[in-house]
This record gives C-alpha cells, sequence and structure tokens, in this order.
C-alpha cells in the first residue's frame, strides 16, 4: 500500500500532467490562436500566497513530453482581448486597456505597478516594459476590505489620440497638461469629471474612428466611477446639502463662487480646490481668482477659502463658499456687485473721499516707539462720516512693503502657475497631505461668517505669480495718460469689495468697504466763519490755492529746495490759528493732515523718518500740513542741550526742501530759532480777542441751531460778547448749554448761558 504522502504526490503528478496536455493540445491544434489569453479571476489570493514549485518527476515528465516554449500573456477578464497583438503597433495605439495592480511593496514611499495578481507574479525580471502599447493603463490596488479585492486607484492616459483630445477639453484647467508623456489621473479623477460632458461630446464629434473607439475605452473606464458622483451632484442641486467629502464635486474651477469677506458680498473666480489638514483640523481649501488693483494697473489676485470638516450633510447657504449657480437669489448678487465694480473702478488713483463703514485690516502709522501696530480685527466707525484718502499706491509705498503682484487679466489659464492639486481625499493613509509648502496658520479668533459651518477667508494673501514688469512710474505714466483698459462687466462682478487708503483722523491704512466711500459734504461757511481782518484772510487762501494750483517751475538754485508755502500763525489760544488752516483746507476741498509735537517723540533719528514720510504724503497728495504747538521744534537752540539742537536742526533742513502747504502754530514766537525767519514765508500774529470779534464768535456758533432751537436778542448778545473769554471757550460754553436746553426741550437762550457761567465761575474758571 502507497502510504498517505506517496498517494498525494502521484495525484499532484497526474494533475499536472493534464494541465501540460491541455496546454499543448490548445496551443497545437491549428483552429486555436496561438496568442491564447489566460485569465486572471479578479478575487485572486492575497500577496503571500505560496506557489507550488515542480518536483523532480514533474521536471522529469515535462522534459519527456519535449512542449515547445510558448509565450502566456496574462490579462485581466475586464479587459477587451483582441487577436492583434499590442507589441506590434507603436506606444498607445492599441485600442484596448490593461489591467495594473499594486504588487509587493519595495519601499515605504512606492507603489509597484505590476499586471498580474500576486500570486502569479513572476520571478524573473522583465527587460523591458510589457504595457506599452496600450492605450490606458488601469492601475488598481488592494482595498480595505468590502465587495471589491481591488480598486481603482488611477489610469495612465498613453493613446496619443486621447491626449488630443484631452488637450482640447482640459485646457485651462489648474495642473493639468494633456502634452506631458506621462499623463496620469489619480480618484476621484476630478478634472475628467469637470469636463465630463465635453469629453463624451469630444469622443462623439471626432471624425476619426480609431479616436471615437479611445475614447470609448476610456468612457467605459471612468462611466462607473462617475455615477455616483453624479448622483450627488444632482441632489445637491434639487435639495441643496452635500457632505464634506464630497465638496470637490460642486466645485469647478473655472466656475464662479460666492461667498463673504469681513461681511462683505464677494463673487470670485475659482482656480483649485484641495483638501489639506492643518493642526489636526481638515478642511477644503478654495484657490479663488478676484479682479484687485495694485495703484498702477488691474489684475487677478488669489484669495484662499477654507471649509473646515463637519458632520453628515450641511446646506450649500451655510458654507463658507458655495458656487453661484446655487444660490436662490444669484441674478439680483450679479446686479449689486457689478454696480459695486463699476464703482471700484472709478476709485482707482487718488481720491478724497467721506466714509462710514468698517474698518478691515488697519496699520497705524508708528507712534513715538517708531513701528507700525497691526489691527487684525475689522473696526466699525462710531464718530459717523471719517475723510479718508484712497490711494492703494501710496497704501504699499509707506506701510514698507510691496504692493500685491497681480495677474495679467489677459493672461491665459493654463500659462499661470498653480500650486500641486489634491485629486485625493484628506484621509486616504497614503495620501500626502500638504505639497509646495507648510499648512496655513490658523484662522484669527473670533473672524467666522455667519451660519454653522462657515469659515472666513484667511486674508493674509498667498501670491503664485511675482512680475517685476508691472508697476512702477511707468505704468503709473500710462494711467495718467488714460491707457488702461476699461473693466468688462464680468471682471467689474469679481472685483474685490474693498480699496486701499488712510483714515486721517486716526493716521492709520486700512482697507475701506467700497459701500461705505462716498462724497464728502463740504462746509461752505467754514472760512467766512473765521474771525479774521477780510485782508489776512484773502492773502492765506490766496497763498494757499496758488501753490496747489501752481503751473509755474519757480525753483532755488538748487534743484527741489524752496518749493513750499510755510505759514506760521502765533497768538494766545483760542483765537482762531487752528480753525484757520481748517477752514482753509475745507475752502480748497483738500486733505488737512494734523500733526502735535507728543506725535512725533523726541528722538531727532525717529523724527527724521517719521517727518520724511509725513511730509511726503502731503505733497503727493496736495494735503495742507498743520503741525499745531510746533514750539518744541521751533525753540533757540543752546550750548547746552544737544538733543534740542539735533530736533531744531533736522526740523530746519526738511522745511527746505518741503513742497506742499505746511502751518505752523504757537504762543510762544519770541522762543523761535532765528534760522526759522528765513523759511517762513507768510506770518500772521492773532491779537487778543475784542469785544466785536467775541460776538461775532458768539453768533457764528449760535446761529448754527435752527431758528425754533435758539432764542436771543441782539442785547443779550452785546452783554454776552463783553464777557473775556477765547473762542474755545465760547463753543465750549454753547455746545453745554445746548445740552441743558435739548435736556429740558427748550429753545436754547441767555438763561441756559448764564446757568453755565455760574457753574463755571464756582469750578474756578
Amino acid at each position: 500500500m502507497p502510504s498517505t504522502q506517496q498517494s498525494a504526490s502521484l495525484k499532484d503528478d497526474q494533475q499536472f500532467d493534464a494541465s501540460l496536455d491541455w496546454v499543448k493540445d490548445d496551443f497545437e491544434s491549428p483552429a486555436s490562436d496561438t496568442r491564447k489569453f489566460i485569465t486572471i479571476e479578479d478575487d485572486a489570493p492575497a500577496i503571500g500566497t505560496p506557489v507550488r514549485t515542480p518536483s523532480a518527476k514533474e521536471e522529469t515528465r515535462r522534459s519527456r513530453r519535449h512542449v515547445e516554449p510558448t509565450v502566456i500573456r496574462i490579462r485581466s477578464r475586464s479587459v477587451s482581448s483582441r487577436s492583434s497583438s499590442p507589441e506590434l503597433k507603436e506606444a498607445g495605439m492599441s485600442n484596448e486597456a490593461k489591467c495594473l495592480y499594486e504588487g509587493p511593496q519595495k519601499c515605504l514611499c512606492c507603489i509597484d505597478w505590476v499586471d498580474k495578481t500576486p500570486e502569479e507574479i513572476a520571478k524573473a525580471e522583465l527587460t523591458e516594459d510589457p504595457h506599452g502599447g496600450f492605450a490606458v493603463l488601469i492601475r488598481k490596488r488592494s482595498g480595505h476590505g468590502g465587495e471589491s479585492a481591488f480598486l481603482l486607484h488611477s489610469v495612465v492616459i498613453q493613446s496619443p489620440l486621447i491626449k488630443t483630445v484631452l488637450q482640447k477639453t482640459l485646457h485651462g484647467y489648474p495642473g493639468v497638461s494633456a502634452l506631458v508623456e506621462h499623463l496620469s489621473f489619480d480618484a476621484p479623477f476630478d478634472p475628467l469629471f469637470h469636463r465630463w460632458d465635453a469629453l463624451v461630446k469630444a469622443g462623439k464629434d471626432d471624425n476619426s474612428t480609431e479616436t471615437r473607439e479611445h475614447i470609448k475605452v476610456l468612457h467605459d473606464i471612468l462611466e462607473p466611477e462617475f455615477e455616483q458622483p453624479f448622483q450627488t451632484l444632482k441632489e445637491c442641486r434639487m435639495h441643496g446639502v452635500i457632505t464634506f467629502k464630497s465638496l470637490w464635486v460642486i466645485f469647478k474651477p473655472g466656475e464662479l463662487i460666492y461667498s463673504t469677506i469681513d461681511g462683505q458680498e464677494c463673487v470670485s473666480r475659482l482656480r483649485e480646490t484641495t483638501y489639506q489638514s492643518s493642526w489636526g483640523k481638515a478642511f477644503f481649501e478654495l484657490a479663488c481668482e478676484a479682479v484687485d488693483w495694485d495703484g498702477s494697473h488691474f489684475g487677478l489676485t488669489t484669495d484662499y477659502i477654507p471649509i473646515y470638516d463637519f458632520k453628515g450633510t450641511c446646506h450649500a447657504t451655510s458654507l463658507a463658499a458655495m458656487p453661484l449657480e446655487l444660490h436662490p437669489d444669484r441674478l439680483s448678487i450679479k446686479e449689486r456687485l457689478t454696480a459695486r465694480g463699476r464703482k471700484f473702478e472709478m476709485l482707482r488713483g487718488y481720491h478724497f473721499k467721506a466714509y462710514d463703514g468698517p474698518l478691515i485690516e488697519g496699520v497705524v502709522d508708528g507712534g513715538q516707539d517708531g513701528y507700525q501696530q497691526q489691527i487684525q480685527q475689522t473696526m466699525q466707525l462710531t464718530d459717523g462720516d471719517e475723510r479718508i484718502i484712497i490711494d492703494a499706491d501710496a497704501f504699499g509705498r509707506f506701510m514698507h512693503q510691496p504692493a500685491t503682484p497681480l495677474v495679467p487679466l489677459d493672461q491665459d489659464p493654463s500659462e499661470q502657475f498653480h500650486s500641486p492639486r489634491h485629486p485625493q481625499p484628506y484621509d486616504d493613509p497614503d495620501y500626502p497631505v500638504f505639497h509646495g509648502g507648510p499648512p496655513p496658520p490658523p484662522l484669527p479668533h473670533g473672524r467666522r461668517n455667519k451660519g454653522p459651518h462657515q469659515s472666513t477667508r484667511n486674508r493674509k494673501s498667498r501670491p503664485r505669480i511675482v512680475d517685476n514688469s508691472f508697476g512702477g512710474p511707468i505704468m503709473r505714466k500710462a494711467e495718467r495718460q488714460g491707457a488702461i483698459d476699461p473693466l468688462t462687466e464680468e471682471q467689474m462682478l469679481l472685483c474685490v469689495p474693498f480699496v486701499r487708503g488712510f483714515l486721517l483722523k486716526k493716521k492709520a491704512w486700512f482697507k475701506f468697504s467700497v459701500d461705505g466711500v462716498h462724497d464728502i459734504s463740504w462746509d461752505e461757511a467754514a472760512f467766512t466763519s473765521l474771525v479774521l481782518p477780510a485782508e489776512e484772510k484773502d492773502l492765506l487762501l490766496a497763498f494757499s490755492e496758488g501753490q496747489v494750483n501752481s503751473k509755474t517751475n519757480f525753483d532755488d538754485f538748487i534743484s527741489g529746495k524752496g518749493r513750499g508755502i510755510v505759514m506760521l500763525l502765533s497768538g494766545p489760544p483760542g483765537v482762531g490759528k487752528t480753525l484757520t488752516a481748517e477752514s482753509v483746507a475745507e475752502t480748497m476741498r483738500v486733505p488737512l493732515y494734523t500733526m502735535s509735537a507728543g506725535e512725533l517723540g523726541t528722538d531727532s533719528f525717529r523724527i527724521e523718518g517719521v517727518l520724511c514720510d509725513v511730509l511726503e504724503k502731503c505733497a503727493k497728495w496736495k494735503a495742507i500740513l498743520l503741525l499745531d504747538e510746533a514750539d518744541i521744534f521751533l525753540e533757540k537752540r543752546s550750548l547746552n542741550d544737544l538733543q534740542r539742537n539735533a530736533l531744531v536742526s533736522v526740523f530746519l533742513r526738511l522745511l527746505e526742501y518741503y513742497q506742499g502747504i505746511m502751518f505752523l502754530t504757537t504762543n510762544r514766537v519770541e522762543a523761535f530759532d532765528p534760522a526759522f525767519e528765513s523759511r517762513i514765508d507768510v506770518a500772521v500774529n492773532y491779537p487778543p480777542l475784542t469785544a466785536a470779534s467775541r460776538r461775532q464768535i458768539w453768533c457764528n456758533f449760535i446761529m448754527r441751531l435752527r431758528a425754533d432751537e435758539r432764542d436771543f436778542s441782539e442785547e443779550e448778545l452785546d452783554r454776552l460778547a463783553e464777557k473775556e473769554l477765547n473762542g474755545r471757550q465760547i463753543k465750549s460754553v454753547v455746545k453745554t448749554a445746548q445740552i441743558v436746553a435739548v435736556k429740558k426741550r427748550e429753545a436754547l437762550g441767555v438763561g441756559h448761558i448764564r446757568a453755565i457761567f455760574r457753574l463755571r465761575e464756582r469750578s474756578g474758571f
């Protein structure tokens, strides 16, 4: 009796002989094709399954039968088989798709793609690429359970016919070029999904039969993969809900995106999307392009909108951004934002305007410490209308940072630089989270839009293109000559919702909402209410207007020296020195830049830098500079105080080269350094107020009230003028008396004024 082991060995030998007979008979049969396929089932054993090695007896029997060696090509049964050999055609011209599987891992970062299921991997290394002739390579990798043992990982396009079609259908899609030799797409194949209709149409309309057959191969591979994404897109359009992992389905590069920036509506064009993670928090980032102005030309700027991970489904309107076509009020949004973009275009260059709206991301000019203070939080004006200067060029220059580089509006999207794309969901264990740099910084605390799942944009711009050919004197000359092309309706829709400029009252740079900018309501009576002899008023106004509107090139023997106008206003407090500068600026409708000695500090090096910036701003904007209480800079130099001597010397030198209008006020003119006398063009001394002057000041303040809000006789005004008060004290009395009258619901009268006098006298004033 043979042993159990011998019986098993004999049974194996018989099965092996039968298999060899089948192969030999099949391939020696004249009716059969000598290039037969052996179909490998998709549910093949996993890697590591032992392969039986023939015994010595089997090798002997094989040699006795003299079986001729036959090449056996192994293909997946899911691939269409043709009688023609792929090796006989040029690269990519075989109208077939080739399945590749994830093979044994050779290193931690790479995947070895093979054309056999794991248990049939050949022992010998292949000396040439066996996949070059196939139109499409299908890559599958082992799954994590479920119905299919292998999941579609990626496809490689080798067919030049498919590449030609893709070059047209994917034109302008970020990060994709069909001209590369190794063209591959990873799941979920978002470029092909977003251009699916165009790809299907191109495959049907092509005149070449062979091209249509190649496109059909790609179509048959991807159509089952896109069934679920198309269903998700349909449900989102019907019900308006979406899941976090399916966000890539509704955000198609090139389409319009609706979002908000610091409470301002905004429409931009989507450039690309990525799944990312920062500080353990996953988010879906949108890179969007909008039209901006950098002081010399219009261009495209890139902004980034993160949508953070959320559980379950979320309504599209609750996201930080959504496709404009899904918004129920999209027509009204387009109309409003196009009108705002038209206003944005009109605000390019320099403008002196009023503003009532939010202050966005400010930078305060250096205080006594000499450093600029960043203001990250959005603030709201509390005093109503404020005077602002809109100037994007100065915004970048005086903040000591370059203007945001912009992409030209007419540049081909396919020529723009794009960051590496993220075609796979973030939770793939082998999917690298970050490409091309460190993760973005976390958003500032509290900067969130309305909605349960919204997040605000990271307003720190990350420009992608730096083109040094734009900006500078050449473009600014073209701007003055009107060489800038007007924006189209679509470009107006894409304009950013803010302009950059300077808030005069706070002396800070901000971004101002376009909707909050409006014309200034000028005080026409400001100059007439100034209590000053008519001859001196006319002289001051003539000097100021002549300097602003002067067309002459009067200069010193040294170029650029002595072109400005410096006016000194001296006198006791409250006689109208500051009001003179304010009323002249109001009458001329130019900005008034007010500074005090306390804002400049006492360090000579610091003062020189700050004053240089201030003088340059005023000359650029044709603004009037008021340096109030300038005693510290004008005081006589001495042998013992070197620091004060340095301050005076700096100020003297800067006055020589100033090219604008400057008002200096002081009540200690006798302490001035003699060197200032030759640098002052006009000096006006304000004597103490007379009774007639005081009566005029009383009338100016009282008459600003409506007729039903005041009740004074001429005799009462005469008696009020007899009391020795300066102009500032008279204004204070009228203001406080008006508060008392409003409280009692009475018209302002002399009784309210006398009550304030008694209160001041009891307080020692």
